[in-house]
């Protein structure tokens, strides 16, 4: 029975596999290592990938033209790709995380200082350094112009609004954000549900409400809130009894959760989420083994 269960198991991810690789592109890949067209990665020990942050890749996304950036601390650089060529910004930052791209700018999570540095691509200069005391700063989001904002786990959102931060009142707020209205993920005690809650960006931060409760109808092992599909907020979803596949939700017009995609787990250093909802709208995947490099997925299917 057991061999039975677990051969039908082997064929069922084969099986899903084979429907989604259609829908999967390779955008580029590459070797780890100090060149221009590599990424920086620090070994514990070898064939091993480090498990801490800032030891390798440290986010990514996609800027208006279609290139490809990512944060490279153990180089101290910015690397990007466009059109089968690598090109680099050299930075003096001691360690850098997430990125995110908006108009015509980079905002990059920096340690040393801490904070988010706004960077010219063109020139490569720091046009703004943010002051955040943060400890542990995880995916930075672009809101709006003129309001960032950046999630510590376990700590909280720091909301940076005309250059100074500051805490929203909803710890647990995973969030994602139209301009007008904060929405985001709050754990709750059942292992099979999450509660969505929202909250009106106003000047003063508001006490969010609950939008749904979403019910998976199964053990969640990792949630998060992508970012807005067709102006909806999305969330990923992986269960207890489909380990390997990530589920894609959006919420529809009568907060009604709407199924899109099963996305394979990928394995990637110390990255929250393998695959990321980038700035232009498309869902790309960082893949990365000590042994055969790294690949830059792109999921191509409908949304």
């Amino acid at each position: 029975m057991r061999v039975f269960l677990i051969m039908t198991a082997i064929l069922l991810m084969v099986a899903a596999n084979a429907v989604q690789a259609a829908d999967i592109s390779l955008v580029v890949q590459g070797q780890w290592g100090k060149e221009t067209n590599q990424i920086g990665i620090r070994f514990p020990s070898p064939g091993v990938m480090p498990v801490a942050p800032y030891q390798c890749i440290g986010g990514y996304d996609v800027d208006e033209s279609g290139r490809f950036w990512l944060t490279d601390s153990v180089n101290r650089m910015l690397k990007s790709w466009k059109n089968k060529e690598w090109s680099y910004v050299m930075t003096s930052f001691d360690r850098m995380g997430d990125i995110a791209c908006f108009e015509k700018r980079l905002y990059v999570v920096t340690r040393a200082p801490d904070g988010v540095a706004v960077i010219n691509p063109e020139s490569g200069k720091v046009e703004q350094q943010l002051r955040i005391s943060f400890n542990n700063p995880g995916r930075i989001r672009i809101f709006t112009a003129g309001i960032i904002g950046v999630e510590e786990p376990g700590v909280g959102l720091w909301l940076v609004r005309n250059g100074k931060a500051e805490l929203h009142p909803a710890i647990s707020l995973e969030a994602v954000s139209d301009g007008k209205t904060i929405y985001g993920l709050q754990y709750n005690f059942e292992e099979g549900s999450r509660t969505i809650v929202s909250a009106e960006l106003a000047e003063q931060p508001q006490e969010p409400e609950t939008v749904t409760l979403f019910e998976a109808g199964d053990s969640i092992v990792f949630s998060k809130m992508a970012g807005l599909i067709n102006q909806r907020p999305a969330f990923m979803v992986v269960t207890k009894s489909k380990p390997a596949f990530l589920s894609l939700y959006s919420l529809d017009q009568q907060q009604q959760p709407k199924k899109h995609a099963e996305l394979p787990v990928l394995e990637a250093p110390f990255l929250t989420s393998s695959w990321k909802l980038c700035s232009d709208g498309r869902f790309y995947g960082f893949e990365g083994t000590a042994t055969g490099g790294f690949k830059i997925l792109r999921y191509d299917g409908k949304m």
